[in-house]
């Protein structure tokens, strides 16, 4: 994707939304607090070839080098990598459903998983996992929390402050007070710190803060299947005794929250981001400003952005003042029945739509009225109105996909 955007023509100076600096934006993702389900939704607003996921693995890349967007396993200090200051996000956990969720999905990988988990940790990382799911399974909550103790306070033990502290700090006791110091010294730094029990307050609250308007839905991905653990009093009482900074610290960051979402000013006052057309085309390897689309992908050499409501929208911006003719290819729908109820809009006025099949995919075109374009004549907000959705496991009850689709958008032109 070309870098740099195409000079506005004369007497049409470039938007606010079109000049925000490329500041990089780091995700310090802290495990089994919705990390995985919020990355893809994060990742779709930057340039796909600016994306550095999984920064803790040995496998790939570690360093951001020129990443706009990065994440990891990693710790606070890896926001010192980055060539210039990034903006700082994380989510926290109540601590006890944190260490009780990680309890359940580290005994409950398939070897498939596991596999893959090699390729991802170091080898002493890779061998404590597995031997966690091992002893785990074989003693049961109380035995295992006993006799593996060294172990599972690995695992399990303040692991929210232990992060936010950071490297510097990775040979202390994991209920060294020094942690927490430490942590709540870098947790004033973060830009913001979610709460994950207030999942929609945080959706609101970062896509305010980056100017990105509504963010979501939030899809649940790598939740832990199979039954939960029955953990009685004593177990409970184990684990939060290994979590009392943990605890402390989430104390910390709902006051700062509470703060931060007190501290935001009218949404009257404020304008969504939206993606600059270079040469009137988007393509989903551009940042995807709008609402209600899972994490792009990339299938059969392009990328493409499957819809997750049945409202989706996209914030542009265009070069050439009110375009007049609006085309799109949609490279797969997931019925007759999609196609034909959906329905497309531009600043809020309905298109006529012309629908027809094409080599690759379904091609839909439509006239722009000129009373469509508002004042702001380069402002075209998108709304894809798609009722009908379906699951890949309504087609095939084996498929592991249980998201719920209804188009793929390969391109759209506005010219």
């Amino acid at each position: 994707m070309a870098s740099d955007p195409e000079p506005s023509p004369q007497g049409a100076a470039p938007h606010a939304s079109e000049m925000a600096a490329e500041k990089p934006f780091f995700f310090l993702h802290i495990r089994k607090t919705a990390g995985v389900s919020l990355r893809g939704l994060l990742a779709n607003r930057f340039p796909a070839d600016r994306i550095l996921f999984q920064a803790h693995s040995v496998s790939g890349p570690r360093q951001p080098n020129d990443a706009l967007f990065a994440t990891g396993h990693v710790g606070f200090d890896y926001a010192r990598q980055f060539k210039a200051a990034p903006t700082i996000f994380t989510v926290l956990r109540e601590p006890m459903a944190r260490s009780m969720s990680a309890y359940d999905f580290f005994q409950s990988h398939s070897e498939t998983f596991l596999r893959h988990l090699a390729t991802e940790l170091t080898e002493e990382e890779y061998q404590g996992r597995s031997r966690f799911q091992q002893r785990a399974r074989e003693l049961g909550p109380a035995r295992f929390l006993a006799e593996e103790e060294k172990l599972a306070r690995h695992w399990l033990a303040n692991v929210q402050t232990r992060q936010l502290a950071g490297a510097a700090f990775a040979d202390c006791p994991d209920d060294d007070p020094q942690l927490l110091d430490a942590a709540l010294q870098n947790l004033a730094e973060v830009d913001l710190a979610g709460i994950l029990e207030r999942e929609r307050d945080t959706l609101h609250l970062l896509g305010r803060i980056m100017g990105w308007g509504a963010l979501g839905p939030l899809p649940h991905l790598n939740s832990t299947h199979g039954r939960r653990s029955e953990l009685d009093a004593g177990c409970r009482h184990i684990l939060q005794s290994w979590n009392e900074l943990d605890l402390r610290l989430y104390v910390e960051a709902c006051r700062l929250f509470d703060q931060k979402l007190r501290a935001l000013p009218d949404e009257a006052d404020t304008t969504a981001i939206a993606t600059s057309l270079i040469g009137g085309r988007f393509t989903p390897d551009q940042p995807v400003h709008g609402h209600g689309w899972h994490e792009r992908e990339y299938f059969a050499d392009r990328w493409l952005c499957w819809n997750s409501a049945p409202l989706a929208t996209l914030n542009l911006r265009v070069r050439t003042a009110r375009p007049s003719r609006f085309k799109c290819l949609l490279s797969h729908v997931f019925s007759t029945h999609t196609l034909d109820r959906l329905g497309i809009a531009l600043n809020g006025h309905r298109l006529d739509l012309r629908k027809r099949a094409v080599s690759d995919g379904i091609l839909i075109e439509g006239d722009i009225a000129a009373t469509a374009w508002t004042a702001d004549a380069h402002r075209a907000a998108l709304t894809f109105d798609c009722p009908v959705l379906g699951s890949p496991r309504d087609l095939d009850p084996a498929s592991l996909d249980a998201r719920q689709l209804g188009f793929a958008l390969a391109w759209l032109e506005l010219v």
